[in-house]
């Protein structure tokens, strides 16, 4: 296997693993703005696992050759919102990781983040709509790979249900429920199928990550 290719298999693992273990990361000091070693490793974590989501999108993206017409747009579409989104979070972890670094309290981090936030355009698409939208991206570009029988059905679906439950968590249970955790731990498994491609059995046209070769890997 091309080195390339097994760190693209290695990101479908790696990035939800790591944003799973930032969240418990985070446990300690109960989600809060407390500056020091819980909140830094937690924001270190997730900055490299958002890194490992630009490498997975990339990668899924490949799995799409030599998808045409529609469903190529679809998938085109998918992934240039999820790398926007990407890069909103890594721009987010670290002022994150800045904050943490050189704040002495949490009130002092609320004024860092207070003057970031001041600049315009900064509160939409760093801290609110931004990072969201990878998580609308993800699940429509594993539904457009699934229905072009580049991966598996289940895959699509597990993954999609992870969001929804990681969705459901945040929002009325909050950031910090274990529902939050179950969210991430299905998609984690659904990236995990993904990043498998399709079934042999069911006769897909792609191929596995794994099996890309050097010169179809994701962006060229």
């Amino acid at each position: 296997m091309n080195p390339a290719n097994r760190f693209a298999l290695a990101s479908f693992t790696a990035g939800p693993a790591a944003l799973l273990c930032g969240w418990l990361l985070m446990r300690p000091i109960d989600g809060d703005l407390v500056p020091g070693p819980w909140w830094t490793a937690a924001h270190a974590v997730w900055l490299a696992g958002y890194l490992m989501f630009a490498v997975m999108t990339l990668a899924l993206r490949g799995l799409a050759r030599p998808m045409t017409g529609g469903r190529r747009v679809a998938v085109e579409v998918s992934v240039a919102v999820a790398l926007f989104s990407v890069a909103a979070n890594v721009a987010q972890l670290a002022i994150d990781l800045y904050a943490g670094f050189t704040a002495a309290d949490g009130e002092a981090m609320r004024a860092v983040f207070a003057q970031v936030k001041a600049y315009p355009g900064v509160e939409p698409v760093i801290y609110s709509v931004g990072p969201q939208l990878f998580f609308a991206a993800l699940p429509a570009l594993a539904v457009v790979l699934a229905v072009s029988r580049r991966v598996t059905t289940v895959s699509a679906v597990v993954t999609a249900a992870g969001v929804v439950v990681l969705a459901v968590g945040m929002f009325q249970a909050g950031r910090d429920s274990a529902l939050v955790a179950v969210g991430m731990a299905l998609m984690w498994l659904g990236t995990l199928l993904l990043g498998r491609g399709p079934s042999p059995a069911a006769g897909g046209q792609g191929d596995s990550v794994a099996a890309l070769p050097a010169a179809g890997r994701p962006g060229n």
